[in-house]
Parts: C-alpha cells; structure tokens; sequence
C-alpha cells in the first residue's frame, strides 16, 4: 500500500469517526424541538420567570457548630450525617419581642450567632440593637437610639459597645461624639472605598476603644449625581476630587467609651495621603494603618501609640515604580501577640509574610524591599522552615498566583486557612499553610469556584463551590485533612429541559506576548459556523473584577 493509499485510508477513517450520520443529526434536531429557548424573563434577575440556582440563606457558624436558619426555625447540622435538630423557633423569639413590644421577625434568616460560648441571638431590628437568649427567654436591647435614621452599625461583640452614625456624626451608645459641620463626615468610609477601605469604625479586640475616620472635603469639588432610585429622579451632589485637584484630608481619631475623650493620631498634615488598612494590637495599645502617598508608588506600615496618638514607629516600607495597592490591614496571629501577616503583591502576585513586630523594632530602618530580599535569602541559606534569629520575618507563600482571602486560623494546628488561585486564574481554592513549616495543603476538590466560611476553631468548613457544570454544591469539611463530611445540597441546573447556548473559554495573549488574557464567548444553541450573528463584546480592564471564572456557566450570568 503507498503512502497516498494509507493517507486517503486514514483521512476517509477519521471523516467517518468524526461526521455525524444522518440519523444522529435528525435525533438532534427533534430533541430540540422539544426543549424550550429561555427569554429574557427567564435570564435576568428580576423577570417574571427568572431562574435561581437553589440555595441554602444564611448558613454560618455558632463556635463550631453549623447553623442552618429557615422561615420558622434555627436548626443545628451534626458535621458528620448532616442530621437536622431544631435550636430555636420563630414563634419563641416573636413572643419575646411582643412581650417588649418590638417588631416581630418574618423569617430567621438574618439572625447571627456571635457569641460562640453563650446561647443567644443577635436580632436585625430597624433602629434597635436587641439580644434573645433561648436558654432563658431574656431579651435585652438598647432604647436609647435615635429615632433619626442611623446606619453603619458597628457592635462590639466583647463589649457590647455599639457605634452608628446619623448623617454625618458618629454615635456611640446613643452618644454623640462628634460635632462637624456639613463636609466634614465622621465614621464612614474614606478615599472613595479604595485600598480595601469599606467602614469608618474599628473597635480594639476588647471593645473598650474604637478608632475611626474623619473626613474633611469641604475643599473638594462637587460633582452631580442623579439619583434614579427616587421615584422622580433627584439631583444629588457628591464631593468627588478629579486627577490634579485638590483632594479631601483624612484623619483617625480613637475614642474611649469609658473617658468620653477622643485622640486624634498625630499623622501630620494629611493633605494627599491616603490612611489605610487600620488594625489593632491584640492588647489594645497600639494601632496600626498603612499610609499611603497621593501617587500610590510608596506605603508604609505605621505602628501609632493608642493613648497618645502619638507615632511609634515605621516598620515597613513599599516603593514601585508605577503603583503599591495595600488591600488588607495585618493580621496577628492568635497564638503569638508579636507575630504578624503582612500582605503584599511585591512579587508581583499578592502573598502572605510573616513578620516578629519585636524583631522589626529592633532594626534601625523600616524594612524595605531590598532589606527584606537580603534577609529572605539568608532564610532560605539556612533552610526552609528555619530562619536566622536576626530575621523579623518570612514569604509564608509564594508563586504565580494570588492569595485572594485570609478565612482565619486553626489555632490547635498553627495553620492559616486561605483561598488563592493556585490551580487557576479562573479559579478560587481553598488551602491552609503551616506557619512553623511554610507547608501548604488544598482543602478542596481542585475544581471550579469555592466560597467557604470558616469555623471558630479553624477546624471545619461550609464549602459552597460551583463549576461550569455545577450549579451548587455545598458540604461541610475537615480542615486537618480536607476530607468531605456532611452533604448539604447538591443543585441541580435551573435551565433543566431548555436548550441552552454553549459557552466557550479560552486564553489569547497580551501584547507583551508572555501574558494569557482570558475570554469567553457564548454561542446560540442552534450556532452555524457558515452564518454570521450580531456579536455583543464587553471588556472591563479595571482591577479585581474578574469577569470570567470556572464557576457556573463560567460567569456568564449572575
């Protein structure tokens, strides 16, 4: 046989693995007749007929016990059979605020469990801060409000102090504690909710002090708005600082509840700084926030002395020649009060560092980039997991791919519980890093998009997860080995018996040839590659919003 016989064999075998027979093609077309084609009624949030993925509202964590709420009850979920047990009803606490004469509850969706050792519930009521326990039948609240609209609540879970504001004051416990004119807004967010910033009140971890935002832009230009939510579109006026003018100057005050004295963080002049990032010592005695200059090319980590105000120190510094974007305030550790996680995207790539606020207090300059690369090759001379004395700190981890959040600590296991990118652009896993070691474990599958919630001892997990052929599933995890326990719901397509279109991802690259820019586009179900279709395409270049994933349906929809 030649070799333009074998080519004609092969090409004629793989013509006919390949094409469709015509019974195939006429099977096709009369299933399709039999499915339905979604409307935009079915697709978009708000239609009539608008398709929800089924979901289990408001699962979290009472200690490490899982908390299921329903309309009329909470329900406990035992972590290995997945055994319901009813905790508390709807009609027990409804009868509690009657008898106090609040509003009752339509649902328990929206109660919280904060208090991991006691047995009582944090009610959401319009204007109202109230506690039931079921134990007793107690219920317990403050009266004192003010009956203005307050909003940004922020309770202190140690000492039940709570802070709110009302237009642009800030209250603590029905106490005013500032008095600013208009333009000046105290206890809200700052720098247009950039670098991670998204509230103005921080309580120290006993509750007993609370930092938090004034913001002074009377000297920043207005910019109308018009406001499409009022049933006759309104003009509203936002103070909003365009590239080159003159922007709003920040300032942190703390408050003490106990003294009724408020102390101000001798900063210096605040004109085009950004104050970032606010966190407090596991004692309450120091505060810290990472400052930021107008030009966005160089940080700091500042340590600031909670009863004077005073600056303490510098301990680390950031430089880059186009921009340093601090998104996380530092993290203690829970069993170390001298150790610290510092987040930073250096590398390129956001990861976790480890650093000894003792051993950095004892370096005569903040820590740079350049000081920090000498002392990690040192660490890494000595050998992984051990590092030199004279070290303040180390690259917990490290790679192509980002931390995307912190869930918290298993303090038993010294372990950091995290997601990152680590299998995929396109992904969110989850894992856990030992600190004494830097060795780092998958929690999940390896597949699609997790949102877990972490437990309060760091040992177990709500995974809720999707692919782009898993709508849902959610399941109860051990952190020690990543094992699935419970089965809490597996969903099912809510486009079940229609004839849907097919969606594509792939990867082109970027015009330094090296980077792969993902994209994905969505083909008609009935798609002939021989015709030509009117095309929608849609490109957001702006940072951390990730348009497409390996969710469901790859994004394509909400």
């Amino acid at each position: 046989m030649n070799k333009k016989t074998i080519t004609e064999g092969m090409l004629a075998l793989l013509f006919a693995m390949s094409a469709p027979s015509e019974t195939h093609i006429m099977a096709q077309e009369r299933n399709a007749e039999t499915l339905k084609r979604p409307t935009l009624e079915d697709l978009i949030p708000g239609g009539e007929t608008y398709r929800y993925t089924k979901n289990l509202y408001g699962l979290q964590w009472w200690g490490d016990v899982c908390i299921k709420p329903d309309m009329d009850d909470l329900k406990t979920i035992d972590l290995q059979s997945g055994k319901e047990t009813v905790l508390v009803t709807r009609e027990t606490v409804n009868r509690a605020l009657k008898e106090a004469g609040l509003k009752e509850l339509s649902h328990l969706y929206s109660v919280s469990l904060p208090w991991a050792e006691k047995k009582e519930l944090l009610l959401p009521l319009a204007q109202k801060y109230a506690v039931y326990n079921w134990q007793t039948g107690q219920l317990t609240y403050k009266d004192n409000l003010p009956k203005e609209p307050a909003a940004n609540y922020d309770l202190s879970t140690e000492s039940r102090n709570l802070a709110y504001t009302v237009k642009n004051n800030l209250y603590v416990n029905g106490r005013r504690i500032t008095d600013e004119p208009l333009g000046v807004v105290c206890g809200q967010s700052v720098h247009r909710n950039e670098f991670g910033i998204s509230k103005g009140t921080f309580w120290s971890p006993a509750g007993d002090l609370l930092a938090f935002y004034r913001m002074d832009e009377r000297m920043v230009t207005e910019y109308p708005l018009v406001d499409i939510t009022a049933r006759v579109g309104e003009l509203n006026a936002i103070r909003y600082p365009m590239a080159g003018m003159t922007s709003h100057k920040v300032q942190v005050g703390i408050y003490n509840p106990a003294t009724e004295q408020t102390v101000y963080l001798n900063t210096g002049d605040p004109t085009d700084r950004y104050f970032t990032n606010i966190a407090w010592a596991p004692n309450g005695r120091s505060l810290f926030l990472i400052e930021l200059n107008r030009d966005q090319n160089h940080s700091k980590l500042c340590q600031y002395d909670a009863e004077t105000g005073e600056l303490v120190r510098v301990l680390i510094e950031e430089t880059h020649p186009k921009y340093v974007e601090p998104q996380n305030p530092i993290l203690f550790l829970p069993w170390d009060d001298m150790k610290f996680i510092y987040r930073s995207q250096r590398s390129g790539y956001d990861h976790l560092y480890l650093y000894d606020l003792g051993k950095l207090a004892s370096h005569p300059q903040p820590l740079t980039a350049e000081s920090m690369e000498k002392m990690w090759s040192l660490i890494k001379a000595v050998g992984k997991g051990k590092s030199p004395k004279e070290a303040a700190g180390m690259q917990l981890t490290s790679g192509n791919w980002i931390v995307k959040d912190v869930l918290g600590f298993n303090v038993k296991k010294k372990e950091i519980i995290f997601t990152a990118t680590k299998e995929s652009p396109l992904q969110s896993n989850i894992y856990k890093v030992n600190v004494s070691n830097g060795q780092i474990t998958r929690l999940d599958n390896g597949e699609g998009v997790h949102r877990p919630r972490l437990s309060a001892s760091g040992s177990y997990l709500i995974d809720s997860y999707s692919t782009p052929d898993v709508p849902r599933s959610i399941h109860l995890t051990a952190t020690r080995n990543g094992k699935q326990l419970a089965n809490l719901l597996t969903a099912s397509s809510p486009y079940e018996g229609f004839d849907m279109p097919s969606i594509e991802t792939g990867t082109i690259k970027a015009a330094d040839g090296t980077t792969d820019l993902y994209y994905r586009i969505v083909k008609p179900a009935d798609f002939d590659p021989n015709r030509k279709y009117p095309a929608i395409v849609y490109v957001y270049g702006g940072p951390h919003a990730q348009m497409i994933s390996n969710g469901w349906m790859n994004d394509a929809r909400g």
